[in-house]
């Protein structure tokens, strides 16, 4: 193909930082001691995560109900709210609906679903999953304005495929291992191929899910993102994948990368691929690709990344496999190198103004991260705190909020 760069040996440096064990050190790479932090784990304050938290209250009429289970994105000078079967885009400043983008329908205009999809600052454009590995694409003034079909194909399930923009006009792709080609991450213009590199950690002669036999149950399991599939098999073994794009994210006009079973972060480039950033340091609890079907006791698999200048948080999990699972919340602040983990249903804690805990979803390019509020939780915190005198005036604005209303956005930076 025209342009196409085939790399299936990477870089005597990349070699270095995808280590496929836990607790390695790679020299020049900045190290988060993640493995340390799940050992002493410690409560999540608002304080250490943010400098300042606004809350947007969406409008509510007719037209535009919010399904319970909301999740949210920012989007330039837009919420981008997804619930049910429907996207619709709210001002991020007064929370006023501005309308409904794409629909889901098996006509030519249509997607297949409206979850998991991503957006462009660069063009203000929304992305979602079409039918037959394509994707229809959406102004913000929700016109339909194209479908794309990526030119690699990603294999039949459970090969799992994701994608994202890297900047305006290039589209970066992540495809997992098959049983004949290793996990790799490509770059497209249109229909173009600009690059594929390859993610080589150690594989021998099993990719994929090999080792998998005679599949006895497939599962989704809630990670406090997109969720992950569980495949289990009849001989004892497992698989497990992350859904959605989470193994991408964004901040300013860089993108980053993390593959599961790998303790490295990268950063992504048109012209030098995949670029090692940064070392997670898992030390007891990493998981080694070659061990991937098996189960390890408390071994963390990463599943979210956000990030902006001043924090990376993410999501974890352990024990993945078994009954035991858990998920957790950690931060890295990168001023000071401090790391935290909590678990996820104990939330972060608002020592700011005193209000509701918060459960960050997503981060925009710009580094504002997004949380919802559902009405029905803001309406029993103002009845809990009735003679409560010091509310800050950003919350006191809320009482406004009915129960039947459409939901709260917290906008953190």
């Amino acid at each position: 193909m025209k342009n196409c760069v085939y790399q299936f040996a990477m870089s005597a440096c990349l070699f270095l930082a995808a280590c496929s064990g836990g607790g390695t050190k790679v020299a020049k790479l900045e190290v988060i001691p993640l493995g340390a932090a799940f050992d002493n784990q410690t409560e999540l304050k608002t304080s250490d995560c943010f400098k300042k938290i606004r809350y947007v209250a969406l409008e509510t009429t007719d037209s535009c109900l919010v399904d319970k289970g909301a999740s949210v994105t920012i989007l330039n000078d837009w919420l981008v709210v997804v619930s049910g079967r429907n996207c619709q885009l709210f001002d991020k400043e007064t929370g006023r609906f501005v309308r409904t983008v794409g629909h889901v329908g098996e006509d030519p205009e249509g997607c297949s679903t409206v979850h998991g999809g991503w957006q462009n600052p660069y063009t203000g454009k929304l992305s979602f999953a079409g039918w037959k590995g394509s994707f229809v694409m959406y102004g913000a003034d929700g016109r339909f304005d194209r479908t794309w079909t990526p030119p690699i194909v990603s294999g039949a399930f459970p090969n799992i495929s994701a994608f994202t923009y890297l900047d305006a006009e290039v589209i970066a792709g992540y495809y997992s291992a098959s049983d004949s080609l290793p996990a790799r991450v490509a770059l497209f213009r249109g229909n173009e191929i600009i690059r594929v590199d390859s993610l080589l950690m150690g594989q021998s002669e099993e990719n994929g899910v090999a080792g998998v036999n005679d599949i006895a149950m497939i599962s989704v399991l809630k990670d406090g993102g997109s969720g992950v599939v569980l495949i289990k098999g009849k001989d004892g073994r497992s698989a497990i994948y992350s859904l959605g794009n989470t193994y991408f994210w964004n901040i300013d006009k860089e993108l980053y990368f993390h593959h599961s079973y790998n303790d490295t972060i990268y950063q992504i480039s048109a012209v030098k691929g995949l670029q090692p950033v940064r070392v997670l340091d898992l030390g007891a609890y990493g998981w080694a690709y070659n061990e991937r079907f098996e189960d390890k006791k408390d071994a963390i698999y990463p599943t979210k990344f956000m990030e902006n200048k001043d924090v990376i948080f993410f999501r974890f999990m352990t024990n993945v496999y078994n009954d035991k699972q858990k998920t957790y919340n950690a931060l890295y602040r990168k001023a000071d190198g401090t790391v935290k983990v909590c678990l996820f249903d104990e939330r972060i804690i608002d020592d700011m103004n005193g209000f509701l805990p918060l459960q960050p979803i997503s981060v925009s390019s710009s580094g504002e991260f997004a949380a919802i509020l559902p009405s029905e939780e803001v309406v029993s915190w103002f009845e809990d705190n009735a003679g409560k005198m010091d509310i800050p005036s950003e919350v006191a604005a809320l009482k406004k909020v009915g129960e039947e209303d459409n939901p709260v956005v917290a906008i953190m930076e």
